[in-house]
């Protein structure tokens, strides 16, 4: 096939079926993470799962998660700020300064710095389900899909 051929076949394609919007840069993520069964954290804790069977009259407090991998451990804390809205507060263990973003399935994702106590916040967070992924002297670890 000539490479006139070739071009004239593309764009027929790129109009007929385009590509969606964000699939390409999934691809390219999804390529990045050929070893994510080494980079994942494992959930260890979740306060609401101890606090499922307990009657609680005050309303409750913040929601603690803690996650571990072989090099870093994740402990967040899910304050309600409003009906829908959330503010997640975290610490990375051991500390040191990182870059941490929130991934949402469809929408953009938002990063932050980690200070040099590992500390970090992110504020006005729609309740729903997210995803970290912590970037550590060059090694990418991510928690799980998890609601807040």
């Amino acid at each position: 096939m000539s490479d006139e051929t070739e071009n004239r076949l593309r764009a027929i394609i790129a109009q007929a079926d385009p590509v969606p919007p964000g699939l390409d840069a999934a691809a390219r993520a999804a390529f990045s993470w050929r070893t994510i069964d080494e980079e994942l954290a494992e959930l260890m804790r979740d306060s609401a799962d101890e606090s499922a069977g307990v009657l609680v009259r005050s309303g409750g407090g913040p929601r603690q998660l803690s996650f571990e991998s072989p090099r870093l451990e994740i402990e967040l804390e899910v304050v309600a700020t409003g009906p829908r809205e959330r503010r997640l507060e975290g610490q990375l263990l051991p500390p040191g300064s990182a870059m941490v973003t929130l991934e949402r399935p469809g929408e953009d994702s938002v990063s932050v710095q980690a200070d040099e106590l590992g500390r970090f916040a992110l504020d006005g967070l729609r309740a729903g389900v997210v995803r970290l992924h912590v970037l550590l002297r060059g090694a990418q670890i991510a928690v799980p899909w998890t609601t807040i």
